[in-house]
């Protein structure tokens, strides 16, 4: 749904706002994080920091506006990087400080179906708690098991899925499960 013409000038406004008043940024990608993650960090960063999303064309519009009124600031290279699902954190404090924050509501994300694996996905060896009625669908992703104790268990370290590659709905069912 696009914006109308105020809420865009209101958006303008703020983000040429932000580039004057702070003077240092960070870049934050937020591909898999929920709402209520982002609120937390907003919490968190309040009164030290100020999180600022918005769409990429919108973004680098205004940043490059502003670069235009202001040819000596280093905004700029803020233009480059409003690819894909990103933020900015704008602060006047210590950078180290405000990184600790933003990593320390950093959660893993479960597997989804059809998503960009960020890491390699490796699933231990050892016991899964799965019922031995259920060895079809390890044996159908090619991990190799035997039963012990009632349980199924796991010969080997497996790495299910790769950095960079698509999670599939069977990898997605047995990341579940485990």
């Amino acid at each position: 749904m696009p914006l109308s013409a105020e809420r865009k000038k209101e958006y303008f406004e703020k983000l040429k706002g932000l580039l004057n008043e702070y003077s240092k940024a960070f870049v934050v990608q937020v591909d898999n994080v929920g709402s209520k993650q982002l609120q937390d960090t907003r919490i968190e960063l309040r009164g030290r920091a100020e999180v600022l999303m918005g769409k990429n064309t919108m973004m680098r519009k205004c940043i490059r506006e502003y670069c235009e009124e202001n040819p000596a600031s280093p905004a700029s290279k803020l233009e480059e990087v409003c690819r894909g699902n990103v933020g900015f954190v704008f602060t006047n404090g210590d950078l180290g400080e405000i990184r600790e924050a933003l990593e320390s509501n950093t959660r893993p994300a479960p597997a989804r179906v059809g998503i960009i694996a960020p890491t390699p996905v490796i699933v231990p060896k050892g016991g899964t708690g799965c019922d031995p009625g259920q060895t079809a669908f390890f044996q159908t992703l090619q991990i190799a098991t035997k039963i012990t104790r009632g349980q199924i268990e796991m010969v080997n370290d497996t790495e299910l899925i790769q950095a960079g590659e698509r999670v599939n709905a069977s990898q997605a069912a047995l990341l579940q499960k485990l």
